[in-house]
């Protein structure tokens, strides 16, 4: 009995050790900062809470002995920071973190009379960087909205955003193969058998930001490129969209023409989709605004083409035996030899057909047969 205890409570330190290891690696960020007074000392026990506005979620903590305070594996998202302490007015202000983010937000309290005045700092939004030095690109959700994009997959918008990446069924990162890895949510996105992204990654209206990491990343991270895709949620809010994309050959311009043909191969795309995310809640039985939030959405593909290419074919002359016309594209005139002329070594010099034409009794019967089902050659 003791055994099977000792047993689950390894599982069950083992799989939380996972979840750690999950959330540093999902994309989202982490919330810190110091607290100080007017005069430059830090304040130590000052109560700080942040409000993820979409949800109306609530985080507290509290800044330790050297006025420090950390919110780790936020979500990304608009926040609202409160810093109180008895005998100071309380601070606050709004901040947008992004995916992966360490947002350092540094607080300075003023005294005051009493603990109603609040001093109001608007936006504090890190616009630098200055906790690491890793070099990433990051695309939140109104640059996926609103960048211009064939199709809808996430990976072009890879490549058009993210310097030193180039295209691939598995993306290179400044030169090196194989040096890259995509996560969802922390967990990795892998055609196993082929080694490469998948042939139809998320959907855009399913992904809240997109984070990719070029240089100088954390040792936890398994490649020298990572792109992390952090998945949506719910909120307080209904909202959802229909949409429906379609390129079809039998109107319009479908495609730029490259060839002599005046109608355009067959090409029908369409791509179509669905999502709706809220809260849940269930009438008479559980109202989950503030607490539980659901995201459904589904995406469709569908692609049908066609191609034309040219080719050279023989001429009607050409199908007889005669070749008095081969030239090459500067006019150049080939001359043909009857291979039952050869002489002997070293030379092994042989005769042309007369006037590069081959009698017709040396025409086998494979190549007739080949000229009678060989399309003739015309121009359009």
């Amino acid at each position: 009995m003791h055994l099977v205890k000792a047993s689950l409570s390894t599982v069950l330190f083992v799989a939380a050790s996972w979840v750690s290891v999950l959330h540093a690696q999902t994309g989202n960020g982490s919330i810190q900062g110091t607290v100080k007074d007017s005069s430059g000392a830090v304040v130590p026990k000052a109560k700080v809470s942040i409000v993820h506005t979409a949800t109306s979620r609530e985080y507290g903590s509290e800044t330790n002995d050297v006025g420090f305070y950390l919110f780790p594996a936020m979500q990304s998202g608009a926040y609202q920071i409160t810093v109180e302490m008895a005998g100071m007015e309380t601070w606050r202000a709004n901040m947008t973190l992004i995916a992966g983010q360490a947002a350092a937000i540094d607080t300075v309290l003023k005294p005051g009379a009493t603990t109603t005045t609040v001093t109001v700092a608007g936006d504090v939004t890190p616009l630098v960087t200055t906790t690491n030095a890793t070099l990433s690109t990051v695309l939140e959700r109104e640059r996926i909205e609103q960048l211009p994009i064939n199709g809808r997959f996430i990976t072009n918008l890879l490549y058009m955003t993210t310097p030193g990446v180039e295209p691939g069924s598995v993306p290179r990162v400044y030169g090196l193969r194989y040096a890259t890895e995509l996560l969802q949510d922390g967990a990795v996105l892998e055609n196993r058998e082929w080694q490469s992204i998948p042939a139809r990654p998320p959907g855009l209206d399913t992904i809240a930001e997109f984070r990719s990491e070029t240089n100088n990343s954390s040792a936890k991270l398994n490649r020298p490129g990572t792109f992390m895709i952090t998945t949506k949620s719910g909120t307080n809010e209904i909202h959802g969209a229909v949409f429906e994309t379609a390129r079809n050959s039998g109107f319009g311009v479908a495609r730029a023409r490259q060839d002599n043909y005046t109608k355009p191969p067959h090409l029908v795309r369409n791509e179509f989709g669905a999502s709706l995310g809220g809260p849940v809640v269930l009438p008479k039985i559980y109202d989950g605004r503030n607490r539980t939030f659901f995201l459904f959405a589904y995406e469709g593909y569908r692609l049908r083409q066609a191609a034309t290419r040219q080719i050279a074919v023989p001429t009607a002359a050409m199908r007889s035996g005669d070749f008095s016309g081969l030239a090459d594209a500067t006019g150049r005139r080939f001359t043909i030899y009857d291979p039952l002329t050869t002489g002997a070594a070293p030379t092994w010099q042989r005769l042309p057909f007369n006037g590069n034409i081959l009698p017709a009794a040396r025409q086998t019967p494979l190549s007739k047969y080949l000229n009678s089902i060989t399309p003739n050659a015309h121009r359009r």
